[in-house]
């Protein structure tokens, strides 16, 4: 059963897709990067592979992202990454108000890339497992001589988003984390992979990281996108189902 779901996150209405194989079936939330969404790219397939593999996944829109009727409110000029915290802390408080007999939710836990690796990272608690792809230590500092920057996309986000992000160490953050899979691409141009070996280095096991040969930040290959959803879905089996 996949069905659109709807929540409230602060004042904005966030949209997301529900996919339940079976009634009590742990539940991996995946978390999209900063100029992503739910449909984009990758993420539809790992839901689909995630629901064949017996997991419920839930996979949504932070606020300001997304097209068409799918678009969550809010303002993408506006996001932070705690704006992205309490989307995900929204979601989180979603399925235990309305699903906990359709999904277990104790058996939680979360596939997430870039910058929402960097969201998941904070709020590890709420999980069992987590795969991150392609983690942020931290976001490169540059110069704003204006109140928005434009991204190569022709997006813009304002300056407190930077200012914002200073406040977020994951290299503390990621201590005491539940066991955790950091996966990379070696030819990733956005975020070097030594970005990836940091945070493994200073993570508690169980822990594993993995650079994938050849692949870029957005594993746009389908051969690397296939063989890093298998090793996800190996990783939550191993910690959660």
């Amino acid at each position: 059963m996949i069905r659109r779901v709807t929540f409230k996150s602060e004042n904005y209405t966030l949209v997301g897709n529900l996919h339940i194989p079976y009634s009590g079936a742990p539940c991996i939330i995946t978390l999209h990067g900063l100029d992503s969404h739910k449909d984009g790219g990758k993420w539809p397939i790992v839901a689909e592979e995630l629901y064949k593999a017996g997991f419920a996944c839930l996979r949504f829109n932070f606020r300001g992202c997304g097209v068409g009727e799918d678009k969550s409110e809010g303002e993408f000029e506006k996001t932070t990454l705690t704006s992205r915290i309490r989307d995900l802390k929204a979601a989180l408080n979603y399925l235990i108000r309305r699903l906990n007999v359709e999904i277990d939710i104790k058996r939680l836990g979360v596939f997430a890339s870039s910058f929402g690796s960097m969201v998941a990272v904070i709020s590890k608690h709420a999980f069992r497992a987590m795969v991150l792809l392609a983690t942020p230590r931290r976001i490169p500092e540059i110069q704003i001589n204006s109140d928005y920057i434009t991204l190569p996309s022709g997006r813009k986000l304002h300056k407190n988003f930077f200012n914002d992000v200073k406040k977020y160490d994951l290299i503390n953050y990621i201590k005491n984390n539940p066991p955790t899979l950091f996966v990379h691409g070696e030819n990733d141009g956005i975020i070097p992979p030594t970005h990836s070996i940091d945070l493994y280095n200073a993570a508690q096991p169980p822990k594993e990281l993995v650079i994938v040969k050849g692949a870029d930040h957005i594993f746009s290959n389908r051969k690397h996108l296939m063989h890093i959803i298998d090793l996800g879905i190996k990783w939550f089996k191993k910690y959660i189902y």
